[in-house]
């Protein structure tokens, strides 16, 4: 029982990493490098400026037990500390938390 948990369990694994390769949502190609953890206020700051400016921004994100980074521009102020992303690379929307940012970096 334990064997056939551990063989789904590393199948289901493979599958998730050869989805997220096929559709680039984890592009090998693109490295980050970790960055510290923000200030909440600061945080709030930043978002609060890139949406007002339309900064094009890098974000990362506490996911889990990983990082996730994403580049794009705020489009909407959905809360007090809830924005909608527009990822640069593709049309996809993200529903962004404040909580949920690690750094945030303006790009040029």
């Amino acid at each position: 029982m334990e064997f056939k948990q551990a063989t789904v369990s590393g199948l289901s694994q493979q599958l998730v990493k050869q989805y997220h390769r096929f559709f680039e949502l984890t592009p090998e190609a693109t490295f980050f490098i970790e960055q510290p953890q923000m200030q909440p206020a600061q945080i709030q700051l930043f978002m609060t400026q890139a949406f007002e400016r339309h900064y094009h921004v890098a974000m990362q994100f506490n996911v889990n037990d990983h990082l996730e980074q994403i580049t794009g521009r705020l489009t909407k102020q959905l809360g007090a500390n809830k924005y909608l992303l527009k990822e640069s690379r593709s049309n996809l929307y993200k529903i962004v938390l404040c909580n949920q940012i690690r750094y945030i970096q303006k790009k040029n």
